[in-house]
């Protein structure tokens, strides 16, 4: 089978735009960094490189600039004794954050389509036989649904601190929802699996029971089944899995071009272009026909016709598989 080699993150030039962030972002790096290991899915690999280990954010930034520049990177919710060590057992675990995970895509029911990049003609097959290439999808991440995901992370953060009696903090993921944390010591890194599970059965409402009378604003599950909360929609694997990896914070989403971004007031966030970092114009060719919600705009893509178009909204459209960005204007 033929592969269509200039989409996602091959291009020369969505490479410069990574490079140049990265060259002087200030990475939300955890303060025992030393304990974490570090990940990334470099440029041009659908592989994962593992098992990395950072003192200093100088450091890690002369990697990422000068050896392996990432179009996803992540360090472990887990703290270790050696966490550049390869063999899992060997790390010797110390403990880990409490991790939540919500995405959007599980919210809602998205508009999707698989298309030939070469004839844009909308194919149901991984394979465009015609061109011989591989078809690639495009998911529409509409506001709203955002917005339904933000619903359930302001839920998450309530029950966490008024039940659990935590200080969580909440991250756009960079891309279609959002991740929420605890950094935990003592008793609370220390949760084993099992009881992981049994928290984000909580969240989620399982085997809570329904509670007569006590009205919308009854405190705990009495109050919230009230108001029609029956549980949050969290991937629970995430929360159970003591050696998750987490998207550093002011990192860049390689399906998105979004930044990772530490929401500190649920009340103002707002899923547009001021997520990316990325100013002045690109020159986008579509690869297809389309209209699609793109950052909370509607945009109308012909198959074949170069616009101009914000930098913002070209790289996201470049790595969502609609296009290619072909230059940049200032």
């Amino acid at each position: 089978m033929g592969t269509f080699t200039l989409h996602q993150g091959q291009s020369n030039l969505i490479k410069s735009f990574f490079r140049n962030y990265y060259l002087n972002a200030e990475l939300g790096l955890p303060n025992d960094m030393e304990l974490r290991e570090f990940a990334l899915q470099p440029f041009g690999s659908d592989t994962y490189i593992r098992h990395l280990s950072f003192s200093s954010s100088e450091e890690l930034r002369d990697y990422l600039v000068n050896r392996n520049l990432p179009l996803h990177l992540f360090y472990s919710s887990a703290r270790y004794q050696l966490p550049g060590a390869r063999d899992m057992e060997e790390k010797a675990w110390m403990g880990s954050d409490l991790l939540f995970d919500i995405d959007a895509d599980h919210i809602c029911k998205l508009r999707s389509i698989r298309f030939c990049p070469v004839c844009g003609n909308a194919i149901t097959s991984e394979k465009c036989e015609r061109d011989n290439v591989e078809t690639l999808e495009y998911v529409e991440m509409t506001s709203e649904c955002i917005k339904r995901g933000l619903e359930e992370a302001r839920n998450l953060v309530e029950i966490l601190e008024d039940d659990f009696g935590l200080k969580p903090k909440v991250y756009f993921s960079g891309n279609r929802g959002f991740h929420v944390q605890v950094d935990c010591y003592g008793d609370c890194a220390l949760l084993d699996s099992d009881e992981r599970k049994e928290i984000a059965e909580y969240v989620m409402g399982v085997g809570v029971p329904s509670y007569p009378g006590g009205g919308e604003n009854a405190p705990g599950w009495v109050g919230r089944k009230n108001r029609g909360i029956n549980g949050v929609t969290i991937d629970g694997q995430v929360t159970i899995d003591v050696k998750r990896l987490i998207r550093i914070p002011n990192s860049l989403h390689g399906k998105s071009g979004l930044i990772v971004k530490e929401v500190t007031n649920l009340d103002d966030f707002e899923f547009n272009e001021a997520l990316s970092p990325f100013t002045g114009y690109t020159i986008f060719l579509p690869y297809i026909s389309i209209e699609t919600e793109v950052l909370s705009r509607n945009i109308k893509l012909n198959r074949g016709v170069p616009i101009k178009i914000e930098s913002s909204i070209g790289i996201y459209l470049h790595l969502k598989n609609l296009g290619e960005v072909k230059a940049y204007v200032r």
